[in-house]
């Protein structure tokens, strides 16, 4: 028996099938805060130790500092460094909370607009009235929603690599500003031993000459250096007030954090043996780097988004809905309509060649990232290398051989065969090489640090390698 009501039940359920699929469709664009931040951790844990976490409520800001407070309650080393910059620097939350308002841009992106409801109501000659409903979406949008949530799972693979980035990049200058800050107090401390033993002498100088047991030459010469290691220790109390304060910028500590910050009296001792890298090794590292991987990224997204601008570059937006028209006491009458924009004096031309250079653009990228990253590794590993022979030539010569210097010039000078100024000139000599010893240490472990990061793709920023020259500058008196 034939049963009337039922095509216009199929008819319906053919009206409702794009919503329906929209709306199923629509629900595969979930939020990806939290599975980003998990990704980003699962990256940096092996090299940090320290999970992430964005602190959103007083209980977990307390919990942060009291972590903190327990690290600064003992001298700090260079791994509790990085732990501190990682749990609590606000420019690193910032960072964050940054990273996941762009995740959650780009999953709005790639969702479908909510469709639109539209109602009309008309008054008619004669006392009729006319209603229209409607119901619209954008058909173009549902048909390129595969494509936008590609490009979206890119940019989400994007947003993860740079800001993992941004996290060893912190821990990497909390490790550099560390070794700074510990290198720049041992340097003012032995600097301050330098000058008490020196004022001691001059003082003896001066009482010497007084007595006449020692000429005028020869205090002034005590007194000048005397007087040239007061200036240094000056110049290295400064050295390390400023380096001790980039290390607190970097960390993120208050003021009364600060203040209660200390660090060891001496950076650690050198590793006895050099550790070359393996051709393979640097291989393995420019695959594993960031930056290269960052670049690739970019390279298919942008190819991604060209795709999407050619499918739309010459109909933009296409609306698709439903309607019903009633007019009083008439039959309702049932439609759809189609709004799309013509081509008329926009042919889509300019956007095609823009998302095809784009693509050129990002491609060139991703290979001049990947030679520059090759040259980098090579760089930092024979930096690497040659602060290590550096640092083992003024430990292991330089040092022991200006203090037999100064040694000899001291019995020398004790058996009147040389003068004051000769004694003064091998003591600025062996202050001079201690100087330079702490400095190849410090430029060993700046050498390793740097090495690190460049392993990761992370720029350490400006001063993270290590300086060429010497860590102060010629003595002011010298030997003739």
């Amino acid at each position: 028996m034939w049963n009337p009501p039922r095509p216009q039940v199929r008819l319906r359920a053919l009206r409702l099938a794009p919503l329906a699929a929209a709306a199923l469709l629509a629900a595969c664009a979930p939020l990806q805060t939290r599975q980003s931040l998990q990704a980003v951790n699962v990256i940096t844990l092996p090299h940090t130790g320290t999970p992430l976490h964005l602190m959103r409520d007083p209980a977990q800001q307390q919990d942060t500092q009291a972590q903190i407070d327990a690290l600064l309650s003992k001298p700090l080393s260079a791994d509790d460094a990085v732990r501190i910059a990682l749990l609590g620097s606000p420019a690193l939350q910032g960072l964050i909370a940054q990273a996941q308002a762009d995740s959650a841009d780009s999953t709005q992106n790639a969702r479908l607009a909510n469709p639109v409801f539209g109602f009309e109501r008309l008054l008619i000659g004669g006392g009729g009235v006319e209603i229209t409903r409607s119901l619209s979406f954008g058909l173009l949008d549902l048909l390129t929603l595969p494509t936008r949530s590609r490009l979206n799972d890119t940019q989400q693979t994007q947003l993860r690599l740079s800001l993992a980035r941004a996290v060893l990049r912190t821990a990497a200058q909390a490790r550099l500003s560390w070794v700074r800050a510990v290198a720049a107090q041992q340097t003012a401390a032995y600097d301050r031993d330098v000058v008490e033993a020196a004022k001691a002498t001059a003082i003896l100088a001066d009482r010497m000459q007084q007595s006449g047991n020692f000429t005028k030459l020869d205090a002034a010469q005590q007194g000048l250096f005397a007087a040239d290691s007061q200036l240094r220790l000056s110049r290295a109390e400064l050295a390390a007030t400023q380096s001790r304060e980039a290390l607190v910028q970097v960390l993120g500590l208050s003021a009364e954090q600060a203040a209660r910050l200390a660090l060891p009296t001496q950076l650690p001792e050198v590793p006895k043996q050099p550790s070359a890298a393996a051709p393979m090794a640097l291989q393995t590292a420019l695959d594993q780097r960031l930056d290269v991987q960052l670049a690739r990224a970019d390279y298919i997204a942008t190819a991604q988004a060209a795709g999407l601008a050619r499918h739309t570059s010459l109909i933009e937006h296409v609306e698709l809905g439903g309607l019903r028209k009633t007019y009083s006491d008439a039959p309702p009458q049932n439609g759809f309509d189609l709004s799309l924009p013509l081509p008329l004096f926009d042919l889509g031309d300019a956007r095609r060649s823009a998302a095809a250079d784009r693509v050129l653009a990002a491609r060139n990228r991703a290979i001049a990232t990947a030679r520059r990253a090759a040259s980098q590794l090579r760089e930092a590993d024979a930096l690497r290398g040659s602060a290590w022979q550096q640092q083992r030539l003024s430990r292991e010569q330089i040092v022991p051989l200006a203090q037999t210097v100064l040694d000899e010039s001291q019995l020398r000078y004790n058996g009147m065969l040389i003068g004051t100024f000769q004694l003064v000139a091998a003591a600025q000599v062996q202050v001079q090489a201690v100087r330079e010893a702490i400095a190849a240490q410090r430029n060993y472990w700046l050498a390793d640090a740097a090495w690190q990061a460049a392993q990761l793709g992370v720029d350490a920023g400006p001063g993270a390698l290590p300086d060429s020259a010497s860590a102060n500058a010629a003595p002011a008196v010298t030997s003739h």
